[in-house]
């Protein structure tokens, strides 16, 4: 590829430097396949399939994605449908959104050991979380919400840090009643910060002593260092509303390091890529990198295996969600919170609704266009392919 050429993606960067990336780094097994699924993404190598539109017939012929999480051509899709989920779930009250970060200090401890530190992350937020909501000076009662793992700076800097979204409200012990949190806010973030910082360290101390940690030069020294440091976490505003907390999530669930769309231009052996510069009341502008730089920072956000970056706790989490949310919704409507919603009213066939989140739509008519094979195994009625 040209380097002057105009709108280059993350895979022409990955390809145009993978020789030269390759001779000074060593990459681990789930990097390999990052980088492999993200230059094969859509391409010949991952051969490729006919897509028929449902409607009018018409073909196309597409090539297959790598699916893979840290792709950012294989986000959107899922993302729908993830938030298609949420949203049958969320509840008709207020949401607050804190955000956990740990110190710089401790980014090469973290690097070395990324499983079991990030898993350490989630755990000491939930227990601060639940630890705030049992007591009654806060608000005396069974939290519930979720966390989103993030781990990168504008800049593809390392930076690990959770987001949480968390109902303003909990379940009584008994169940039975909807007790409420403060309107503005849930508890002091200054006692969280302490909480967090005190169950993180401790706990943290504790896996430095198993043989399967990594230890890395000056680690002594970074401990100190961080305990030294006062820890920060970040309070939002609450969103007013469900419908709020939904269009808020479908930021951050799916993102990745860098979408396409911020990569500007290759020049120089540079990547130019536009950031938000949040000292500057986040207004857009263009940094850039030497390409390896590029490459990588934005390896180092590669998860671990099989690591979920999205978790739910509380009335949320995932083995009792389905009873803790009957029992939430019953709660609300006894104290007049809640009222049975309503059904959209769509004129768009369920099936026809339920494949758009997986398919793109017809460049001629609108309607769905799903891979040939397929086709003839979706009896839509004769109706919807007449209108």
């Amino acid at each position: 590829m040209n380097q002057q050429a105009s709108n280059p993606e993350l895979a022409d960067i990955f390809i145009k430097y993978k020789s030269e990336y390759l001779q000074t780094h060593k990459l681990s097994e789930q990097e390999q396949k990052a980088y492999k699924a993200i230059t094969s993404c859509r391409t010949a190598e991952l051969g490729g399939h006919r897509d028929v539109c449902l409607n009018c017939g018409s073909v196309r012929q597409s090539y297959n994605s790598c699916r893979n999480r840290h792709c950012p051509k294989c986000q959107h899709a899922a993302k729908i449908r993830w938030l298609n989920a949420r949203e049958k779930e969320a509840l008709p009250v207020k949401y607050f959104h804190l955000v956990f970060t740990l110190p710089h200090s401790l980014n090469s401890i973290v690097i070395n050991n990324k499983a079991l530190l990030y898993d350490l992350l989630f755990k000491s937020v939930f227990y601060t979380v639940s630890k705030f909501a049992r007591d009654p000076r806060w608000l005396g009662a069974q939290p519930g919400g979720m966390a989103i793992l993030h781990t990168w700076g504008q800049n593809l800097s390392f930076h690990p840090h959770l987001h949480l979204v968390l109902a303003a409200g909990g379940l009584s012990e008994d169940e039975m009643e909807w007790i409420f949190t403060h309107s503005r806010y849930f508890a002091s973030v200054k006692a969280m910060s302490a909480v967090f910082k005190g169950c993180f360290m401790q706990q943290l101390k504790k896996l430095i002593q198993k043989p399967d940690f990594r230890t890395v030069e000056n680690q002594q020294q970074l401990l100190a260092d961080t305990e030294a440091k006062k820890w920060v976490v970040y309070a939002q505003a609450p969103f007013s509303s469900p419908k709020h907390v939904i269009a808020y999530l479908g930021n951050y669930t799916h993102r990745i390091a860098i979408s396409n769309s911020r990569v500007v231009k290759i020049q120089d052996n540079r990547v130019h890529f536009k950031i938000k510069n949040y000292r500057n009341k986040g207004k857009q502008q263009v940094i850039s990198l030497p390409a390896l730089e590029f490459i990588r920072r934005f390896l180092q956000h590669v998860l671990p295996q099989r690591f979920y970056k999205i978790r739910y706790f509380g009335f949320s989490a995932n083995r009792q969600r389905s009873h803790k949310h009957e029992k939430a919704i019953d709660a609300l409507a006894r104290e007049g919170k809640h009222k049975a919603p309503q059904e959209p009213q769509t004129t768009e066939h369920p099936i026809i609704r339920r494949l758009s989140t997986y398919f793109k739509p017809c460049k001629h008519c609108g309607s769905i266009m799903v891979p040939e094979i397929w086709a003839d195994k979706i009896n839509l009625p004769k109706q919807i392919n007449d209108s």
